[in-house]
Order: C-alpha cells, then structure tokens, then sequence
C-alpha cells in the first residue's frame, strides 16, 4: 500500500477542496501518529514480545465511508515537540479550508501518544484527541502539558510502559471540552496498540462520532 506522507497532506487537500468543497467538509479527517518502534525498525516491523505492528491493517481499521487518514512512518528519533508542530500546522490549514474542528481527529499511539499530546497543547482549536498508551509517570513528571479539545486517553492495566491511567491530566489545568478516559483489560500489555483490537478501534470511532452531533 502507498503511504500517503504528511508532508503532501496541504496540498492534497487543497486541490480536493477546489475541485469539491461540499464532499470533502463532510468527510472525518483522521490524523493517525504511531508509536516509536516503527521509527526504530520500519514499517514492518516485529517485536519479539508483542508482535508484528500492524499498520496497514490500523490504517484500515479506523477508516469511515467518508474519511481521510493521514499518517507518515517517521523517520528515527524525531523530536515530539518539533513534530507536534508540523501536524498542528497542517490541521491550522485544513482549519482554513473549512473542515470542522469537530471533524478533525488525531490519534496517538505510544510515541505517537506524546506527539499528539503535544498538539493538543500547542493547537487551540476544539479537535479531538485519542491518546493510546500515552501515559505514565515519566510523562507527568517532564511535561505541563494544557490540553485542548475533546480528549479520550486509553490504557491498557497490564501495560507496563504506558500504561497509566490519564488523572493526572484530567485533574489538572486544561482547556478542554470534554475529558475522558477508557481502561482495558486484554492482558496484551504495550502490545494492545500493534492490532486493530476491537477493544480500542471501537470505542475510537465513537469517540469520533460523538463529537459531531
């Protein structure tokens, strides 16, 4: 499958505006970050402990009948805060080109978790959020993040990387709309991201309904 990189998602984008402004302001746009291991070793990518990271098959996953989902297999180490503003600024133009905040999602995945965080304190527009394995006590204690938006974090109890619940944030100052938090119990520890579990693709894309009624 051919990856649609970030880095043409402005012009892409602009070009179905123009050509059809009506179709593509209805459509769910789906930023999908994924987690520090691809950046390591690629997209195909196998752990020894949880697997292969499925990618395409998330990718396919989280697609709607009308939606784009755009995402980019990093290149090593990339820095989440100088990242973060990269995917801000091009939400800021799809923002510009008449796509509704609430139709604008972005997902995080480990890593991707941080980037996306990051965003939400950079970007001060109502988008939504899905942080996936995002958390822990690390994070908490080397950010000040204020969060924005509509926020739902997912963690998974047996992950031992990431695998705390969002209080700290939820409790903490914020410019949020909505703050919520969805705990698992599949016992895949840091591996429940690598799949397109039905245990989080599900509750993602209610999350993304949700927010535009």
């Amino acid at each position: 499958m051919k990856l649609f990189i970030l880095s043409a998602l402005i012009t892409v984008i602009q070009f179905s505006c123009q050509s059809d402004a009506s179709k593509t302001n209805n459509r769910k746009h789906l930023f999908y970050i994924h987690g520090r291991i691809i950046e390591e070793q690629g997209k195909n990518v196998y752990s020894e402990v949880f697997g292969s990271y499925e990618l395409d098959s998330i990718i396919s996953a989280l697609k709607f009948q009308k939606s784009h989902v755009y995402y980019e297999v990093r290149k090593e180490d990339v820095e989440p805060r100088a990242y973060a503003i990269k995917i801000s600024k091009q939400i800021d133009s799809l923002l510009q080109s008449g796509i509704k905040p609430n139709d604008i999602t972005v997902i995080g995945a480990s890593k991707g978790a941080i980037i996306a965080s990051n965003i939400s304190d950079l970007n001060l527009n109502p988008i939504n959020y899905v942080l996936l394995a995002g958390n822990n006590t690390f994070q908490e204690s080397t950010n000040d993040w204020k969060f924005h938006g509509q926020v739902l974090g997912i963690y998974e109890v047996s992950d031992s990387i990431a695998g705390k619940n969002y209080d700290y944030w939820k409790k903490s100052d914020n410019f949020t709309t909505k703050f919520e938090q969805l705990e698992l119990n599949t016992n895949l520890g840091h591996g429940f991201l690598y799949k397109p579990l039905l245990a989080w693709i599900e509750p993602t894309k209610k999350w993304i309904l949700k927010q535009s009624l």
